[in-house]
């Protein structure tokens, strides 16, 4: 299977969406989460030909005292499905996405460090695609100064799970393919840091 990942786009839809069977998307489609963003990431959804599109939100939807509005709002007849916290299964391959980065600011999904701590040490297991909106700390996660934002404790959880591919952005500097020999780390943003120019989505072969 060809999966397209794509992540940070915020708003903005200049770019070519290439042929795949799965379209996942990880967060940060909109600048602020409002109605008329949501709605343009629902037509840009609506108008995808893959056959499996998956979905998480990322910091900017601002969305997660909504969220089971929106998940409804953005699935309703776009054949999409939102992985934050849950579950997919597609042609035997375990999906999971969380939409949570640690704390910055007042932007949504976000977490302080004792909520993190305990999030994913008591993370369910098994998935074989892990979709995050924010780096693991150490994997593509230095912005152009220098510092770190990637989560420490999404880390430990990716080292001690072993998913098979973990995809995700937030980091605008930090686009690239990765491995470790267990995982293969995808952060797709799509814009650079400073929103100037696109880069193409990312195309992985499950």
């Amino acid at each position: 299977m060809k999966a397209v990942v794509l992540s940070d786009n915020h708003t903005n839809y200049d770019f070519e969406t290439p042929d795949g069977d799965i379209l996942i998307h990880c967060g940060d489609f909109t600048f602020h989460g409002n109605p008329n963003e949501m709605f343009k990431f629902k037509n840009y959804l609506k108008e995808q030909p893959h056959e499996h599109k998956l979905f998480i939100f990322g910091n900017h939807e601002k969305v997660d005292k909504e969220i089971t509005y929106w998940i409804e709002y953005l699935e309703d007849g776009t054949g999409a499905k939102c992985i934050h916290e849950k579950e997919h299964e597609i042609n035997g391959l375990k999906f999971f996405g969380s939409s949570y980065t640690p704390k910055f600011m007042n932007w949504g999904f976000m977490q302080d460090e004792e909520t993190r701590e305990r999030y994913w040490e008591n993370m369910i297991e098994g998935m074989d695609v892990l979709v995050t909106h924010g780096p693991p700390m150490g994997i593509m996660g230095k912005i152009e100064d220098g510092t770190e934002i990637g989560c420490e404790y999404l880390r430990k959880f990716v080292d001690r799970v072993k998913p098979k591919y973990h995809f995700f952005g937030h980091n605008h500097a930090g686009a690239g393919v990765q491995t470790n020999g267990d995982t293969l780390f995808v952060n797709a943003a799509l814009l650079t840091e400073h929103y100037q120019k696109f880069r193409p989505p990312i195309v992985v072969n499950l």
